[in-house]
């Protein structure tokens, strides 16, 4: 087993980065970034969105989330992340001559994977203090004020292609962001970034998105790790949140659903892809999580491109 370095966590890998592979299956896109300045006495509301980032410079302001009675505080340097998108407000704490000045931006998290990923994450993750940055970044904290630093000049002086470099830019911002948030050792509920931090739980996720077709069992899968069936099963369910066959599933018909809008293969062939011999049964599968037939849900999914 890999040594732990530098305090942070250790996750387990297979064939496959879950990791990497869960925010790509989630799609981020960015739906915008703003620079404002806020003046004392005039707070900012922002309504629901898909998501929200804020980075704080030359005064401390307060952020209030919609459903919490609790304000947090948020310093010069500080990065706060929504993910959820919940509706907030945000003020200077500033005295009456000065003012703060916050890059503001909007994410949406997309596709099937985007519930995963959201799903994994608290309702405000906060990154205090970034810095500045040294000439070789070393830390999450560093690469996210070079990110920060190119998101706020394509916001200043857009040109062209800028469109897309912000996009691009703010998928870093959200990895970054969770890489901190793991490595500093934030409150995680059961999910799978939760199951990923754990050595037997994390192999047995990267085993699984290694070979979702295979015809795992929870047997199977503690054989492999040479753990009991039942005490893998507990561990599974206290970390995860639910059963490895129903955490495979899901992720089984998320593949089925990116090939299915990406791609011209048979519904036969995708259901083999994902582990179905059955056409019917990858059917039935499809439509208990999705509510529609593969068939219904390709002809939206190219409807709507």
């Amino acid at each position: 087993m890999p040594k732990r370095q530098s305090g942070e966590p250790v996750i387990r890998r297979s064939e496959k980065d879950v990791f990497l592979e869960i925010f790509d299956a989630a799609r981020s896109r960015s739906g915008g970034v703003s620079l404002h300045a806020l003046s004392p006495g005039q707070p900012c509301w922002m309504p629901q969105a898909s998501g929200y980032f804020h980075y704080v410079e030359h005064s401390a302001c307060r952020l209030l989330v919609q459903g919490s009675s609790t304000p947090l505080e948020l310093k010069p340097g500080d990065l706060v992340l929504l993910p959820h998108g919940a509706s907030h407000r945000l003020e200077t704490l500033a005295w009456e001559d000065d003012t703060a000045r916050v890059t503001t931006g909007t994410f949406h998290l997309e596709g099937l994977g985007g519930k995963l990923v959201a799903s994994a994450l608290p309702d405000v993750l906060r990154v205090p203090s970034i810095g500045v940055s040294p000439p070789m970044p070393a830390t999450p904290k560093d690469w996210l004020t070079m990110t920060l630093s190119a998101i706020r000049l394509e916001a200043e002086h857009p040109t062209l292609g800028s469109g897309v470099m912000l996009s691009r830019l703010v998928d870093l911002l959200l990895v970054w962001t969770v890489r901190h948030w793991l490595a500093s050792g934030g409150e995680r509920s059961r999910s799978w970034v939760n199951g990923l931090m754990d050595p037997v739980i994390g192999h047995s996720l990267a085993m699984l998105h290694a070979e979702p077709a295979r015809p795992w069992s929870v047997s199977s899968l503690a054989k492999e790790l040479h753990q009991s069936r039942s005490g893998f099963a507990s561990r599974f369910l206290e970390l995860v949140g639910e059963s490895p066959i129903r955490y495979l599933t899901r992720w089984r018909m998320q593949l089925a659903a990116k090939q299915l809008s990406t791609t011209n293969l048979r519904i036969s062939q995708v259901a083999q892809r994902v582990g179905y011999d059955s056409e019917p049964a990858f059917s039935r599968a499809f439509r208990r999580y999705l509510g529609i037939t593969p068939t219904e849900f390709r002809k939206s999914s190219r409807k709507q491109r």
